[in-house]
């Protein structure tokens, strides 16, 4: 009897088992409908900041000019345009014995300065009155804007209010309605960035303006910052 009673209590408690493990493999997953999107916001903006990188190059033709004359030039252009010595460096200095090294025996020596203008310089002004022998190369080296940082703050904002109002659009033309938010999830830096306003801009939902500061740096290519998120959202109430 007892060993009737053992394996009634083993068979019984296999059942169990199995039946207990069968019931969680199958049981209705309660999952919550959700739905995922992707909002974009940029702003263009002009520099109110500037650097350039100018080269200055010797050269011999009827009269010669070394180094010293085309820098002692080169310094009373920037005292014309008001631009303080502070705003005016050697490009890479720490490493400008590479470039001496580099350049050492060629016939005319050059020398690599880095400047940076606000929008109190008359850019267009500058760059004309740099346009002189001896100035062997101009270019803009970077741009920005003092107020970046706040910037970046209002296009995330409008980027995640984007994604809200595509979920939104997207439900109402199946009827169905959004409810609250799952998730927010900021893409990659590579994703988020400045360009040239004359690149392509490919995003979801875009809300964009443009602020100038009406000076003469205007000129200069405008930045455009993007940013992207991507949104999860509960459907339904």
């Amino acid at each position: 009897m007892k060993i009737l009673f053992a394996g009634l209590f083993l068979f019984t408690g296999l059942f169990t088992a199995l039946e207990f493990h069968d019931t969680k493999d199958n049981a209705p997953i309660n999952e919550e409908r959700i739905i995922t999107v992707t909002g974009s916001a940029d702003i263009t903006i002009q520099p109110d900041e500037i650097e350039l990188e100018i080269i200055l190059k010797e050269y011999s033709n009827l009269f010669s000019a070394n180094l010293n004359s085309l820098e002692k030039k080169f310094y009373q252009i920037m005292n014309k345009h008001h631009i303080d010595k502070n705003k005016i460096t050697l490009s890479n200095a720490s490493y400008y014995w590479y470039s001496w090294w580099h350049y050492r025996n060629e016939p005319y020596k050059r020398k690599v300065f880095k400047v940076k203008l606000d929008v109190n310089t008359d850019f267009l002004a500058l760059v004309k009155d740099l346009d002189t022998k001896g100035i062997y190369s101009l270019r803009v080296s970077n741009t920005t804007n003092s107020k970046l940082q706040e910037l970046r703050k209002e296009i995330k904002i409008q980027a995640v209010k984007a994604a809200k109002e595509k979920a939104s659009y997207l439900l109402a033309s199946i009827d169905e309605e959004i409810g609250r938010i799952v998730s927010i999830e900021e893409m990659p830096d590579n994703q988020n960035h400045y360009y040239y306003r004359q690149q392509n801009l490919v995003s979801n939902v875009s809300v964009s303006h443009t602020t100038t500061n009406g000076s003469t740096i205007d000129q200069v290519k405008a930045i455009t910052l993007r940013y992207e998120v991507q949104a999860k959202f509960q459907i339904g109430k």
